[in-house]
Parts: C-alpha cells; sequence; structure tokens
C-alpha cells in the first residue's frame, strides 16, 4: 500500500533537477580518468589467488586532481587490470576539481568505481557539493564516461536538492 502515489514521479523530477540544475558537476576533469593512481595507507595486503589488494588505515587514493581518503579501499584485478576499487570509510571524503577549476566536494559511507562502466557510486548518507549547489540522498552514481549523475533516497528519506541564485544579469 502506497500512501505517496506521487513519490516516484518526485524521484524522477528531482533526478532531472540535477541533470539540468547541476550541469558543472557533470563536467569534471575527464583527463584525471587517464593520470596514474596513487595510494598510501598504515597497511596493505595482496591475496594473489583472489586478485584483491586492501589498503587499510588512513588510506590516501589520489588520481590526477580526484582525491579519495578512507578507512579501507579494496582494488579488484582481473586480467592483470584493475576492474573495480571499493571504499569504507566513517565517512569516505572525496575531492576534485571541475573543468572551471571549481571544487566538487562529497562523502559517504562507502564507495564503488567499476572501471568496465567508469561508474563512481556512493552509498551511505551520500552528500555532493559544489560552489552554489548541494544534492544528497542514500545513494549518488556518477558514471564518468557518459557524464551523468542519479541520485536515490531511502526508505526513510528523499533526494535533497539545494540550489542557490545566480548572479543577476546585468
Amino acid at each position: 500500500m502506497n500512501r505517496h502515489p506521487d513519490l516516484p514521479r518526485r524521484g524522477i523530477l528531482a533526478l532531472l533537477l540535477i541533470a539540468l540544475c547541476c550541469p558543472a558537476l557533470t563536467l569534471a576533469d575527464t583527463d584525471d580518468r587517464s593520470k596514474p593512481i596513487n595510494i598510501k595507507a598504515d597497511r596493505s595486503e595482496f591475496d594473489q589467488r583472489e586478485g584483491k589488494q586492501t589498503f587499510s588505515g588512513n588510506v590516501e587514493v589520489t588520481q590526477g586532481s580526484m582525491a579519495i581518503s578512507a578507512d579501507k579501499v579494496v582494488i579488484e584485478i582481473r586480467d592483470g587490470a584493475f576492474y573495480r576499487i571499493t571504499g569504507e570509510g566513517s565517512p569516505i571524503q572525496f575531492q576534485q576539481l571541475g573543468r572551471n577549476s571549481e571544487l566538487i566536494r562529497g562523502r559517504s559511507g562507502k564507495i564503488a568505481y567499476d572501471t568496465n562502466t567508469s561508474q563512481l557510486t556512493f552509498e551511505g548518507d551520500a552528500k555532493f557539493e559544489r560552489p552554489g549547489q548541494t544534492f544528497s540522498g542514500e545513494t549518488i552514481r556518477y558514471n564518468m564516461r557518459d557524464l551523468t549523475f542519479q541520485a536515490t533516497g531511502s526508505n526513510k528519506g528523499r533526494v535533497s536538492i539545494v540550489l542557490q541564485p545566480g548572479k543577476p544579469k546585468q
């Protein structure tokens, strides 16, 4: 029994608002993907059979202008190449420069990056900010190949978007 039959429409509207009102979020420096991934941590373990490299304790991951800090990061390797990177934190912190040198910041409880699909997923009280705009939800997905964002709420909450008015044209 759905007491709010218009909730699916509200979710779709929120996604459209993100796509229309947050274009700078979709314009992160795509050149970052071609740069080397650098990782620093207190500990590292490699399981060759599983193809997993686990970093824990004050983990810092950088790639170009992108920086992530987390409690734990696991890199999975298939056929000699990265195919998935996951992390956990309290919370995980993310930042990256957009094409206009605007700082984009995010945080969440978990993060996952799939290199095959170029999908970056933030889960658990996810929040993104850029100058003049903030949005949050339970899950935020960013496709680095398609340059698209998608946010969903949880059973307890919905997607929240705050837009600051732009400067008036003279």
